[in-house]
């Protein structure tokens, strides 16, 4: 079979159409609907041999080419790019350096060990102390819901 634009196209249709009268014959069937001649039935049978008809013909389509992504992704060529070492030592470099730049402005601004325990301390005294606040809050809101 051909695998022309049209074809593809009219295929495509025909999946489509196809599930759309199985769906519709499902649900006349379900809601046991009738409108004149069509029953749920008759819908669902159509339907359903409409799709089998179309999955039967399709089992004969030719198969299409794949495309090799790793010529457009090449770290999808075994997880590594194609022998670029120079580029990995690149990159292995920048994060060293963008490290040691962190570490110096750190150190300029004061900011050692010792401070980040203490900024970590301070927070987990602070949550301490919002959780203590929550039935207050509570209290208050149940005290102004009552007096209204």
């Amino acid at each position: 079979m051909a695998q022309s634009k049209s074809t593809k196209k009219l295929f495509n249709m025909a999946y489509g159409l196809g599930a759309s009268v199985v769906i519709i014959g499902a649900l006349f069937k379900i809601l046991h609907w009738e409108f004149g001649p069509l029953t749920g039935g008759l819908l669902l049978a159509v339907g359903l041999i409409t799709e089998a008809l179309i999955f039967a013909i399709s089992a004969f389509e030719p198969i299409e080419d794949e495309f090799d992504w790793s010529l457009v992704y090449p770290e999808l060529n075994g997880g590594m790019t194609n022998g670029k070492d120079d580029e990995i030592a690149e990159l292995k470099e920048t994060e060293t350096s963008l490290s040691k730049k962190l570490d110096n402005l750190l150190e300029e601004a004061g900011i050692d060990a010792s401070l980040m325990e203490s900024l970590g301390s301070s927070i987990k005294n602070f949550e301490g102390a919002a959780k203590g606040l929550a039935p207050t809050a509570d209290a208050m809101q149940s005290t102004q819901k009552y007096s209204e």
